[in-house]
């Protein structure tokens, strides 16, 4: 048995992380690096499905509130996005809007999560969500590295893989797409801003 099968979710979730990052050459800041392994660990006891309801409904409802309210709101809408984005990329390809849709959303709430006044925890917060906000992206990639490598390694299909390069455009699912004798190509995308 290796040592991270018996280490804590959280050690196992961040050498899974450190793994991923050094993959995607992705550096987050300390702050960040420990946010996303808190996201992982709190996904795994989640009992209720996380796409239930639809995201943006939650986001709509976090612009009303006082700034404690709105910031758990924000906070659930951005780290739902960033997970889902991440380790679930495919179960957005049947619904009305896609993945492309989450990751805008996600990064929105972000952003607005480090604009927030009255933010209980100050400008560390501020900071840790103004990256959170600017590298979404790469952290979806990330988050999608760890699926692909660690999470769900039974399914390394094809189309699994070319559906998270379309989202993330990661030079690794580009690579192991030509690998299987495809050619990435999508046309470029726009994030909402």
């Amino acid at each position: 048995m290796s040592d991270l099968v018996r280490s804590t979710p959280t050690a196992f979730f961040r050498e899974l992380l450190r793994q991923a990052c050094d993959e995607q050459k992705v550096l987050p800041s300390e702050s960040a690096e420990f946010y996303l392994v808190r996201l992982l660990e709190s996904f795994i006891r989640h009992d209720q499905g996380l796409l239930d309801r639809p995201l943006a409904l939650a986001y709509l409802e976090s612009l009303d509130g006082d700034p404690p309210e709105r910031y758990q709101r924000l906070k659930r809408v951005g780290d739902t996005a960033l997970f889902v984005s991440g380790v679930f990329t495919e179960s957005l390809e049947s619904k009305t809007v896609g993945p492309d849709y989450y990751t805008s959303l996600g990064g929105l709430a972000y952003r607005d999560l480090a604009s927030l006044p009255g933010t209980p925890l100050g400008k560390g917060v501020t900071a840790l969500f103004t990256e959170m906000s600017a590298r979404f992206l790469d952290f979806v990639r990330v988050l999608s590295q760890m699926s692909l490598d660690e999470l769900f390694t039974s399914d390394r299909d094809t189309l699994r893989i070319y559906r998270r390069w379309v989202v993330t455009r990661g030079a690794r699912d580009a690579d192991a797409l030509m690998r299987r004798g495809i050619i990435p190509f999508a046309p470029k995308r726009q994030l909402v801003q």
